[in-house]
């Protein structure tokens, strides 16, 4: 009786995974810890930086720019799954009072205070982001993408990180 129950719960998810895959959205698939440090090296994040993460997923972006870049972080979240992993996360690493996560939907928040955006999304949402970003970040703001560009953003840089290129920009 358990394993059917499991297995029903897995088919669910397995499904929403599909759909979500079908429709060009972006899914939950952790980076690897040394491609994240690759890409905020790259993106040059320093204890003056606010991160935000867009789809942050599992919180790891975050800790990672808190304690081994000294930065603050801010991880947005739609997932209420994910958002709460997240926040378990940064509370058991000891940055909850540099790192938060917002659970929502990242084209309904601010994001001017950010001076670092990091992304793992898709073509499809990347392209949907650009005239946010374009809207609401100053001048100077980094964004990091892994996998994915920006078309209407002027590229800085395009380096490789594991099996895959990631692209920094400056607005």
């Amino acid at each position: 009786m358990i394993w059917q129950i499991f297995l029903i719960i897995l088919t669910i998810i397995l499904l929403k995974i599909w759909i979500d895959l079908i429709r060009g959205e972006a899914i939950f698939v952790p980076l690897p810890k040394n491609t994240i440090r690759k890409m905020l090296r790259e993106a040059k994040v320093s204890s003056e930086d606010l991160v935000f993460d867009l789809g942050c997923g599992d919180g790891r972006v975050l800790i990672i720019a808190t304690k081994e870049f000294g930065a603050r972080a801010v991880g947005i979240e739609k997932s209420w799954i994910l958002s709460k992993i997240s926040e378990w996360k940064i509370k058991k690493e000891g940055v909850e009072n540099k790192a938060k996560i917002i659970k929502g939907d990242f084209f309904k928040q601010d994001l001017r205070r950010a001076t670092v955006i990091f992304v793992y999304l898709s073509k499809k949402i990347n392209k949907k982001l650009e005239p946010k970003l374009k809207k609401e970040l100053k001048k100077g703001t980094r964004i990091v993408s892994a996998s994915h560009e920006f078309k209407s953003f002027k590229l800085v840089k395009k380096f490789k990180t594991g099996h895959f290129y990631s692209y920094l920009y400056v607005v």
